[in-house]
Order: structure tokens, then sequence, then C-alpha cells
């Protein structure tokens, strides 16, 4: 594994790691959901790195990343992302991004097509602010988690998008999952600025400029999200294919990281 820091040209450094060096080919960039570090894609980056290089960074505010001083969007995340990937020298890659990351992942084909091979997006909407019931009682409900104590708002986070049929079958997981979360913990501030780009999204005008072959994936088990939108993504992306991951929530690649991993693999080596 290869650890390192890429110098951001407005000051500041983002964290990354380089997982399976040792294979040739393009890499596979993650981008996480909001919550914790990329300590947190654990069993499915490992399964990724069997076959593919694998590039993981934190966000800015969160791990060992700077913080961000400005408000942050889900298109500020993809600028970061290529900023990652030119520190490293690749010109090229596919991409796998899951909630507030498949938000950014969607903006990175679409500002760079010549740079996404294949683009994999999980549990992600076109728009972020949904004015249905359902949306509103999900907004409101991620909102709650706020009001927590400080130490304890990021968790509160985490576990809200583990769905409760995974917590009641995989207790000691869903507790591995909180105490990464809770070994480096983001500020306040800097997970409300992340909650906040996720709402703020908005990329429904732009999805048939992307040109890369696309998966979009949900959880069928998923209560925060739902099946639709993640649907209705892939029905506005030119070369999309929506699939639905069995027995999984809105965190896909948690809940099902073999499942995950070998259908990701599966597509961008294909």
């Amino acid at each position: 594994m290869k650890a390192g820091c890429a110098k951001l040209a407005v000051g500041g450094e983002l964290a990354y790691e380089v997982h399976g060096e040792a294979h040739d080919g393009l890499p596979i960039l993650l981008l996480r959901p909001l919550g914790g570090t990329m300590a947190v894609w654990g069993s499915f980056r490992a399964l990724l790195a069997s076959s593919l290089r694998v590039i993981s960074f934190d966000y800015r505010g969160s791990g060992r990343s700077s913080a961000d001083s400005a408000w942050v969007s889900t298109r500020g995340i993809a600028r970061d992302a290529l900023c990652v990937l030119d520190h490293l020298g690749e010109r090229r890659a596919h991409v796998f991004g899951v909630s507030l990351g498949g938000m950014a992942a969607t903006w990175l084909g679409i500002l760079e097509p010549a740079r996404i091979a294949k683009l994999c997006i999980a549990s992600a909407p076109a728009r972020g602010l949904s004015l249905t019931r359902a949306g509103l009682r999900r907004d409101l409900a991620m909102a709650a988690c706020f009001l927590r104590r400080g130490e304890d708002v990021e968790a509160a986070l985490v576990d809200r998008i583990l769905s409760g049929a995974f917590r009641a079958a995989h207790p000691e997981e869903a507790r591995r999952i909180e105490d990464l979360v809770r070994a480096e913990p983001a500020s306040r501030v800097a997970l409300l600025k992340h909650a906040l780009a996720g709402v703020l999204h908005d990329a429904h005008r732009q999805l048939r400029s992307i040109q890369a072959p696309t998966l979009v994936l949900a959880g069928a088990n998923d209560t925060l999200l739902g099946t639709e939108a993640p649907r209705a993504l892939a029905a506005a992306i030119p070369k999309a294919t929506f699939e639905i991951i069995a027995d999984a929530g809105h965190a896909v690649a948690l809940e099902q990281p073999v499942v995950t991993a070998t259908r990701v693999l599966e597509f961008v080596l294909s």
C-alpha cells in the first residue's frame, strides 16, 4: 500500500492511499459517502485491490486531509478527486462513488469525459434536494443527527446510512464501522458542509453529456433514498444500466462488499 498527500493549488492537501499497486492497467478511484474516512472502505476496497489498483482519499475536513475554509459542493469534491489523479500521474481512471461520492462521481463523468473510462454510481440521485414526502423525511432524519453531541454526530450519520436489517444481522460489523468512524472524527462544521453539498447537488440537466459506460446501483433495502431515484438517474444517462443489489441498504459497499465488488469488477474489466 502506498500513502501520501496531494497538494491543493489553493493550499492544504488531500491524504490518499493506493492499494493493489502491483496491477497494471487503469486504476479505479473510490469516492465515499458522508461520514468516516477512507479506512471505512474495508473489505470492499481489499476485494477490488485483488484485481485493480485502487485509489481512495479523504475529503477536505476529514481524516488526514486539510480543512476547507469555503463551502463544499459535489462539483468541488470531483475537482479534488482530479487533483489526486493528477498528483499520481493518472490521466484516466475508472470511478466508483456511493451516496455523496456517487454525486461527485456524476460530476466527474460530466466535467471530464475523456478521463473517465467506466463510471459506477451507487445510491445517488440526480438531484439532492427532494420535495417529496419521503425526501423530506429523509432530510429531516439526517438533520436530526446534527443535534447529537459533537463526538456522536458522525457516528449517528454513518449509523443512519446502515439499514436496520444489516445492523440486526451483523451487529459486530456495524460496531466495527462505528469504531472506525469514531477513531478519526470530523468536525461538526465539516460534516455539515458535506451534508449540505449533498442536499444542494443538482446535475440533472447535464446527465446526457456523460459519455462513459455507466453502471448505477441501488440497495434493495435502501430506506434512505429508495431505488426509484437511482433508477431515474440511470435512465437519464445515455450508456447506463441499472441494477439492484439484494439484501443491501444505502451503503451497498459496506453491507454487501463481496457482491458489490464482484459486480464492479465484472463491469470495469469487461
